[in-house]
C-alpha cells in the first residue's frame, strides 16, 4: 500500500522543554512484556539453562582428562573455558571513557550537552554480561543517579576487572571526569558469562531493553595454539542461532557484542571466507543477525558541532563479514586506551583498549536513545528500531558505504537523538508489520539540501545454523525489501559484493537496508516489499528516513488519480492512489447493483478493506479533502470481485524418508504412485466420493530396507472448514504393522459439504498419526476429494472425438494422435482419465483402429468410440540406384585372373536389390582388349535403374628395358634421391610411383621420412589410387654373368591400416614376358624401416630384370614406400648371408619397445619400433632378411626405462637365425636399452690364425704406443684406411670394437695381453699390445 507522508509544522522542542526526564518504570516493563510470548520464552529458558549446564559439565570433565585450565588469566586478557567443539577441541570466552564520549557525540545528549535534553540515563537499566562482577562499592556507580546503582543478576560474586570497566564505561558518574560513563546516571545489572542465554533470555523475559557483551571464543589457546574449528569463522553456528531466537520472541531487546580482538591474527582461520586471511575473524554470537556487533576505532577527531574531522580504525579490532556476506561488524565506537573502573579498590581506575571497551560505548549510548525516544512518544522503541536509528545515522568511514571493518561506520549518537526529536517533520520513523503479499508505499519531499536516507530494520526468525565453513547459503529468513523511486529512476539499498567490496543492489542477506539518494530533491516513492512467502505470515519491520523537508505544503482539493486495487482476496481488498499534496481522503465502496456505500475518512495514499463477501463484486471511489473542507468531486469507479475462501490446512509432515515412504495411493480414481517426499501436495489429484457410499482406500508403503512397523491414517474435511478436527473427519486408521499394503473401508456420511474438498493421507514409524503431527519418519500426502450428494449416479460420461472419426494417411507418414474429450454429469471433465488402445504402424499399408473408453467415479462406462486410421503405399515412381563396388575401370594383363566386384543396388521401397541385380558381359584375359561388363535391376515397380557399366582392359605384359646395356659393375645400389636413376615407371598399370621427402600426404600412414639420404619412392594409396589399384616400378636389366651369388637388399615400409594392400618383388629372366615373385608382404608391419633381403644365387650366370608390384587395398591409409635399394654379387660359391627372424612379446606397453642391428661399420642395417599399434602382450615376428656373414650388434630398447619384463607384463624377445636355428640374442629384463654382440657364416670370435696381411711397403705402417699401456692406446696407421677395430682377449672373446680411432680407451680391461685388429677392406692388419 501507498501512503502520502505529510510535513507539518509543530512546537517540538517547546514540548521537550516542559516534559518531565522519566524512564523505564514497572508498568512500562509489564507493557513491553505483555506482547511477549511469555511460554515460548520460558521455554527458550529452561532449554538453554539445560545447554549450559550439560555443556559445562562436559567441558570440565573434558579439561580434567586432558588437563586443560578451567580459567586463564593474564595481563591483557581472561578465558574461561565453556564448552567443547564438536571436533573435540576446548572453546574459552575471552574477554575482548570523556574520549569516548565524545567520538560518538554522546556528550551532546548528556546534560550540559549542545542538544538541551539532558539524557543522563536516569531510571535506565544495562545489563551486562561479562567474565565475573564489578565492584558494587565502587565510588563511581555512586553520584546524581543514586547510591548502589550496580546490582548482581545472577548471584555470582567473582569479582574481574573486565567487567568492572565495562560496566563504568556505561554507568560510572564521573567521580574522576576522565572516567564518566555514557549513562552516568544509569543502573547496571552485573551476571558471569556460564549461563548467559538462560539469563538473558530471563532478563528479555522481564523487559530488559539492551545488553553488553564484550567477550566472546578465544581464537587461540594459551600456548598461542589456532583452537576453534575453521566453521566458527564467519559461520551461523548454534550460538548465532540460540540468541537470534531470544531476541525473536523479545523484539524490544537488542544485545550488543564486542566484535573481537583478533584484527592482526591473520592465520587463527585455517580457511578464511575467499582466501583473505586480513578478514572473516568474527564468531559465536558476533556472527548473529540481530545484534549489534562494534568494532574499535581510536580517538575520533570530532569538532564542537560534534561533526567527525577523522577516525581511524584500531589495528586490533576484528573484521567481518560473515560466511553469507551479512556487513558484519554493524558499527564502530571508541575502544581504544578507554579509562574507566578496576575491582581492586573503591577507587581503582585503569585505561584499556579493545573492542571490549567499544562495546559499552555504543550499549551506554544506546540506552539514551531509548531513554530519549520514550521521553519524546512515550514507549521505548523496538530493538529494530534502535539498531536501524543507529545504522541510519553512523558517520561513514573507511570506503564510501558499509565494509567489513567499520560495518556503517561510527556511531553518531547525536544524529540520532535528532531523528527521534525531528519524527514527523525532518525525519520519519515508523515501526510497520508486512502481511504475506501485501506491499508498503509512501511519498516523501526532500529538503533539498542533504541526501535523503531511507532504510528498513527487522528482527528475524532464527536461521538454519551450519558446520559448514564459508557456506555462502544466506541465513536470512523473511527476505524484506526497500525501494526509492522517483520518475523513471530506482535507487537500491547497500549490500557486499565481496569480502572487500560493496555496491548497490538487491540485498538478500542483512535484516537492515538503507537507501541512500544522494543530492535529493523533489518528492520521491518509497515501497517497501518481500520476497516469496513471510514465515508465520508476517515481519514487524521499522522504517527510518531522513533528510525530509520541513516545509507547509498548500493543499487544493482536486479528483485523485491512480486509483488502483492493488490485490484483493476472499474477504479483503488493498486499494491505493496517487497523492494530493496536503489533502486527507473520503473512500466508498458498495458491492455493485446496490445503493448504499460505506464511507471512511483516510490520511495516506492507500487503504485496506476486510469483511468483504467472497465471490463478491464491489465497486469503490475516492475524493480529497483540505483542511478547510473543501472536497474534490469523486473519482470514477474501479471494480473488482473477490475469491471464493481459500482454507489454510496444518502443517504435518516427516523429516526422514530415508527408510520408508508412501510409495502408492488408491482410492476411486486416484490411483497414485510417488516417491520419497517429507511431505506430498497432491490436490491436483481427485476422485468423487457420494454421501452414504462406502469406499475403499489402500496405502503401500516402500521400505529402502528393513520393512518396519508403520501406522496409517486419513482424514476427510467433511464440513470444509480448513481442518482435520471435527467428529468423523478421521475416516480410518491402521494401527503400527508391516503389512503391504494396507487397506480400509470408510461411508461418506449424509449432510457433507457437497463440493471439492481436502483429504490427507499419513504414515508414521510405529505409531498411528495425528492430522497436524510433524514426525521423524515416514510421509504426508495430501489430495482433493469431490463430495457428491446422495443421489446414486446412474449417468456414464460421454465421449467426442477431436478431429475426424477418420484419417487417411500414406506409407510413411507420422500418425499423430488427435486425441477426446470426456465430461461426466457429475465428475466433470475426465480427458485426462480417457484410456486409448490400439495401434497404428505408418510403416505397412492397412487398416488400423484407436479406442477410446473411460469411467466415472460411480463406474459407469462411457460409450465406446472408435478412430479409423487407413495407411496406403503410395505410387512407386522411383527408380533403384545401382552402384558399382570397386572402380569403374580396371587394368589387367594378359594371363591375370579377373574377379567380378559387383555392385550394390537399393530402392526407396524395395530397399536392398543387390541380390536381384543381372550382370551381363565377359572377360577374356587371355587375349588383350577392353571388355565391358553390364549391371542392370530393376524393383517391384517395373522401375528400371540406370544401367552402370565396368571397363576391363587386358595389355600385354611389360617386357621390361635396358637388358641389352644392362648393369655389370657391383655392388650396386639406388637411394632414389628425387630421382628414379635407371628405374623405371611400368605400363598397364593404373598409377605410378612417386619420389617425396618427408611425410606422404595423408595422416596415419607412410613414412616420415627417408632411411637413407632425403628421399625414398611410394605409392600414394589416396583417392583414385584405391581400392586395388596397381602401381608397377621396373629395374633395369641386372647382368649376373659373371656372378656366382648374388643378393638383393632393400628397405621398405608399410604402415597404415590393415586392409591397405600388398607388396611384392618379382624377377624376369626372359626379357620380361613373365614374371616371378620372389618375395612379397601385405598389411600394416608398423611405423618404421624394415630390411628386405632376397638370394638371388638361383639366377646368377643370366641377365635378370627386377620390379616392385605393389596393390593398394580398400582404404586410403595405405602409403607403401621402398628406399636403399642394393644389389650385390660375390666370387665365392655357396650362401654368403643368413636368414634372421626377430621375435618380441611386448609387456603392457608396446609404444615404449623399439629395436636395431648394428654392423661392424657402425651402419643400421635393420630397426623397428616404436609400436604403439601393437596389443598389449601381443607377439610380434619380423623377418629381418638375409644378413651377410659377419658380427652385429643387436639393440633393444624401452623408453621409459624398465624393459620388457616384468614391471607390468611378462615380455621377452628372441633373434634366432633361421637357416640354423641358433638363437642368437635373447632376453626380457634390463633398464633402457641392451646389447648383444652376433656372428653370421665363417665369422667367429677368434682372429683367423693367417689373417690376409697386406704386403710390406714402406709408404705404409701399422703401430700401437705405448706398449704396454695402462690407459690410452695410441694407433699410427700410414698409407692404409680402417674401417672398423676389433679387441680379443687370449681366450679369443671381443672386449671391444667399433669404427675405426686412432686413440682406443683400454684403462677398464683387466691386466693382460690382448689382440687389436684393424678391417681395411677385406684385409686385416693385426698387432698384439699388453695392459698392465
Amino acid at each position: 500500500m501507498r501512503k502520502n507522508y505529510l510535513n507539518s509544522v509543530c512546537l517540538m522542542l517547546f514540548m521537550l522543554c516542559i516534559l518531565p526526564a522519566y524512564s523505564q518504570t514497572d508498568l512500562q516493563k509489564e507493557q513491553i512484556v505483555s506482547r511477549y510470548d511469555s511460554e515460548a520464552i520460558q521455554d527458550l529458558i529452561e532449554k538453554f539453562n539445560e545447554q549450559a549446564k550439560v555443556e559445562k559439565a562436559e567441558a570440565i570433565n573434558m579439561a580434567l582428562i586432558k588437563g586443560w585450565p578451567l580459567i586463564i588469566k593474564n595481563e591483557n586478557s581472561y578465558l574461561e573455558l565453556q564448552k567443547i567443539s564438536s571436533e573435540g577441541t576446548p572453546i574459552y570466552y575471552t574477554t575482548f571513557n570523556v574520549a569516548a564520549s565524545k567520538s560518538t557525540r554522546t556528550n551532546h545528549l548528556n546534560s550540559g550537552g549542545s542538544l538541551g535534553l539532558s539524557l543522563d540515563g536516569q531510571n535506565m537499566t544495562a545489563h551486562v554480561w561479562d567474565g565475573g562482577l564489578a565492584r558494587a562499592s565502587h565510588q563511581e556507580y555512586d553520584g546524581a543517579g543514586g547510591n548502589n546503582r550496580f546490582s548482581i543478576g545472577d548471584g555470582t560474586t567473582t569479582l574481574n576487572y573486565h567487567s568492572a570497566h565495562v560496566t563504568g564505561t556505561i554507568i560510572a558518574s564521573g567521580v574522576v571526569a576522565n572516567a564518566k560513563g555514557m549513562a552516568p546516571q544509569a543502573s547496571a545489572v552485573g551476571y558471569e558469562w556460564n549461563n548467559d542465554t538462560s539469563e538473558a533470555t530471563s532478563a528479555a523475559g522481564n523487559g530488559m531493553l539492551v545488553s553488553n557483551h564484550s567477550y566472546g571464543y578465544a581464537a587461540r589457546n594459551s600456548a598461542g595454539q589456532a583452537q576453534l574449528p575453521d566453521y566458527y569463522f564467519g559461520g551461523y553456528i548454534t550460538d548465532s542461532r540460540d540468541w537470534d531466537e531470544i531476541m525473536f520472541n523479545a523484539p524490544y531487546y537488542l544485545m550488543v557484542v564486542a566484535a573481537g580482538n583478533d584484527g592482526s591474527d591473520n592465520s587463527a582461520n585455517g580457511s578464511p571466507l575467499d582466501g583473505n586471511s586480513s578478514y572473516d575473524k568474527l564468531s559465536g554470537h558476533a556472527t548473529a543477525k540481530n545484534n549489534m556487533v562494534v568494532a574499535n576505532a581510536n580517538d575520533a577527531n570530532i569538532d564542537t558541532n560534534g561533526n567527525l574531522v577523522s577516525v581511524s580504525i584500531n589495528s586490533s579490532s576484528s573484521e567481518g563479514p560473515t560466511d553469507d556476506y551479512r556487513i558484519k561488524p554493524d558499527i564502530t565506537g571508541n575502544g581504544t586506551s578507554v579509562y574507566s573502573t578496576y575491582e581492586s579498590s573503591d577507587s581503582a581506575y585503569n585505561s584499556i583498549t579493545g573492542t571490549s571497551m567499544a562495546s559499552p560505548n555504543v550499549a551506554g549510548s544506546l540506552l539514551l536513545l531509548q531513554q530519549h525516544a520514550n521521553n519524546v512518544n512515550g514507549s521505548y522503541l523496538r530493538a529494530s528500531t534502535l539498531k536501524g536509528l543507529a545504522l541510519h545515522t553512523a558517520d561513514d568511514v573507511g570506503s564510501n558505504g558499509p565494509d567489513a571493518v567499520y560495518g556503517w561506520g561510527l556511531m553518531n549518537t547525536k544524529s540520532a537523538a535528532e531523528a527521534i526529536t525531528n519524527n514527523g517533520n525532518e525525519s520519519k520513523i515508523e515501526e510497520l508489520t508486512l502481511t504475506n503479499g501485501q506491499s508498503y508505499q509512501i511519498t516523501v519531499d526532500s529538503d533539498g539540501v542533504n541526501d535523503l536516507y531511507a532504510s528498513i530494520s527487522w528482527t528475524d526468525r532464527a536461521g538454519t545454523a551450519t558446520t559448514t565453513a564459508n557456506s555462502n547459503s544466506a541465513v536470512l529468513v523473511n527476505d524484506l525489501d526497500i525501494r526509492v523511486t522517483q520518475g523513471g529512476t530506482t535507487y537500491n539499498p547497500w549490500r557486499l559484493t565481496g569480502v572487500t567490496t560493496n555496491g548497490r543492489g538487491d540485498n538478500s542477506k542483512d535484516p537492515y537496508e538503507r537507501v541512500d539518494v544522494a543530492n535529493a530533491t523533489g518528492t520521491y516513492t518509497i515501497t517497501i516489499t518481500h520476497k516469496g512467502s513471510l514465515t508465520g505470515g508476517s515481519q514487524n519491520y521499522s522504517l527510518i528516513v531522513t533528510g525530509l523537508s520541513g516545509t507547509p505544503i498548500v493543499c487544493s482539493a482536486t479528483t485523485p488519480t491512480g486509483l488502483s486495487i492493488d490485490g484483493f482476496g476472499s474477504s479483503t481488498a488493498t486499494i491505493s492512489w496517487d497523492a494530493v499534496p496536503g489533502a486527507s481522503y473520503d473512500f466508498r465502496y458498495r458491492e455493485v447493483g446496490t445503493s448504499t456505500w460505506t464511507t471512511s475518512s483516510v490520511s495516506g495514499t492507500s487503504t485496506s478493506l476486510s469483511g468483504l463477501t467472497p465471490e463478491t463484486s464491489y465497486e469503490v471511489q475516492l475524493r480529497s479533502i483540505c483542511a478547510d473542507n473543501s472536497t474534490s468531486s469523486y473519482t470514477n469507479s474501479v471494480n473488482f470481485t473477490t475469491t471464493e475462501v481459500q482454507l489454510n490446512y496444518c502443517t504435518s509432515t516427516s523429516s526422514n524418508v530415508n527408510d520408508e515412504y508412501i510409495s502408492r495411493v488408491q482410492l476411486g480414481t486416484i490411483d497414485n504412485t510417488s516417491g520419497a517426499q517429507f511431505y506430498s501436495d497432491f490436490t491436483n489429484l481427485s476422485t468423487a466420493l457420494s454421501q452414504g457410499q462406502s469406499y475403499s482406500i489402500t496405502v503401500t508403503p516402500t521400505w529402502t530396507g528393513t520393512a518396519y512397523a508403520e501406522g496409517y491414517s486419513v482424514w476427510i474435511d467433511y464440513n470444509h472448514d480448513g481442518d482435520f478436527a471435527d467428529s468423523g473427519e478421521q475416516v480410518w486408521s491402521q494401527a503400527a504393522t508391516q503389512n503391504t499394503p494396507v487397506s480400509g473401508n470408510f461411508t461418506i456420511p449424509t449432510g457433507t459439504y457437497a463440493g471439492n474438498t481436502r483429504m490427507r493421507v499419513s504414515m508414521s514409524y510405529n505409531a498411528v498419526p495425528t492430522e497436524c503431527q510433524s514426525f521423524t519418519y515416514g510421509e504426508v500426502e495430501d489430495y482433493t476429494v469431490n463430495l457428491l450428494g446422495g443421489t446414486p449416479d446412474t449417468t456414464a460420461p460421454v465421449i467426442t472425438l477431436t478431429g475426424a472419426s477418420t484419417i487417411n494417411l500414406e506409407v510413411g507418414d507420422t500418425y499423430n494422435e488427435l486425441g477426446a474429450t470426456a465430461t461426466d454429469n457429475i465428475d466433470g471433465n475426465l480427458t485426462s482419465s480417457i484410456v486409448i488402445t490400439g495401434t497404428v504402424n505408418t510403416n505397412s499399408a492397412g487398416t488400423y483402429t484407436k479406442y477410446y473408453n473411460v469411467s466415472d467415479a460411480a463406474g459407469n462406462s462411457a460409450s465406446q468410440v472408435t478412430r479409423t486410421v487407413n495407411v496406403t503405399q503410395p505410387a512407386d515412381t522411383t527408380a533403384p540406384i545401382i552402384t558399382l563396388t570397386g572402380a569403374s575401370t580396371i587394368n589387367l594383363e594378359v594371363g591375370d585372373t579377373y574377379s567380378e566386384l559387383g555392385a550394390t543396388a537399393t530402392d526407396n521401397i524395395d530397399g536392398n536389390l543387390t541380390s536381384s541385380i543381372v550382370i551381363t558381359g565377359t572377360v577374356n584375359t587371355s587375349s588383350a582388349g577392353t571388355y565391358t561388363k553390364y549391371y542392370n535391376v530393376s524393383d517391384a515397380a517395373g522401375n528400371a535403374a540406370t544401367q552402370r557399366t565396368r571397363s576391363i582392359i587386358v595389355t600385354e605384359p611389360s617386357t621390361g628395358s635396358g637388358c641389352t646395356s644392362g648393369i655389370s659393375t657391383f655392388p650396386y645400389s639406388e637411394s632414389f634421391e628425387n630421382t628414379l636413376g635407371a628405374w623405371t615407371q611400368g605400363t598397364g598399370d593404373d598409377f605410378n610411383w612417386t619420389t617425396q621427402s618427408g611425410s606422404t600426404p595423408s595422416s596415419n600412414t607412410g613414412p616420415s621420412s627417408a632411411d637413407d639420404g632425403t628421399y625414398y619412392i611410394y605409392m600414394e594409396s589416396s583417392s583414385p589410387n584405391y581400392s586395388t589399384k596397381r602401381a608397377i616400378l621396373n629395374s633395369p636389366c641386372f647382368d649376373l654373368s659373371s656372378a656366382s651369388q648374388a643378393t638383393f637388399e632393400f628397405k621398405y615400409h608399410m604402415y597404415g591400416t590393415s586392409a591397405m594392400g600388398s607388396l611384392a618383388l618379382e624377377l624376369s629372366d626372359d626379357d620380361g614376358a613373365s614374371w616371378t615373385s620372389i618375395w612379397s608382404e601385405s598389411g600394416n608391419k608398423g611405423n618404421s624401416w624394415l630390411t628386405a633381403t632376397v638370394n638371388l644365387a638361383a639366377y646368377v650366370g643370366s641377365s635378370v630384370q627386377l620390379r616392385f608390384n605393389g596393390i593398394t587395398g580398400t582404404t586410403w591409409q595405405g602409403d607403401m614406400a621402398v628406399d636403399a635399394v642394393n644389389l650385390s654379387t660375390g666370387g665365392g660359391s655357396g650362401t654368403t648371408c643368413s636368414d634372421v627372424s626377430l621375435s618380441i612379446t611386448f609387456d603392457n606397453y608396446p609404444e615404449e619397445t623399439a629395436w636395431s642391428i648394428v654392423n661392424a661399420s657402425g651402419s643400421t642395417i635393420a630397426s623397428g619400433g616404436t609400436y604403439a599399434s601393437q596389443a598389449d602382450g601381443s607377439t610380434l615376428t619380423v623377418a629381418v632378411g638375409c644378413l651377410d656373414d659377419g658380427c652385429y650388434d643387436f639393440i633393444i630398447t624401452d623408453v621409459y626405462g624398465d624393459g620388457i619384463c616384468c614391471s607390468y607384463g611378462n615380455g621377452s624377445y628372441s633373434l634366432t637365425s633361421t637357416d640354423t636355428g641358433i638363437i642368437l640374442a635373447s632376453g626380457a629384463s634390463f633398464t633402457s636399452s641392451e646389447t648383444t654382440n652376433f656372428c653370421l657364416g665363417n665369422s667367429s670370435t677368434a682372429f683367423v690364425s693367417n689373417p690376409s696381411i697386406i704386403s710390406e711397403n714402406p709408404d705404409q705402417f701399422f703401430k700401437v704406443r705405448p706398449n704396454p699401456v695402462k690407459e690410452t692406446l695410441n694407433v699410427d696407421l700410414v698409407g692404409y684406411e680402417a674401417q672398423t677395430f676389433e679387441i680379443k682377449n687370449m681366450l679369443g672373446q671381443t672386449v671391444s670394437k667399433g669404427r675405426y680411432t686412432s686413440v682406443i680407451d683400454v684403462s677398464r680391461f683387466e691386466n693382460g695381453v690382448y689382440i687389436l685388429q684393424l678391417n681395411i677392406g677385406e684385409k686385416k692388419q693385426v698387432k698384439r699390445f699388453i695392459k698392465e
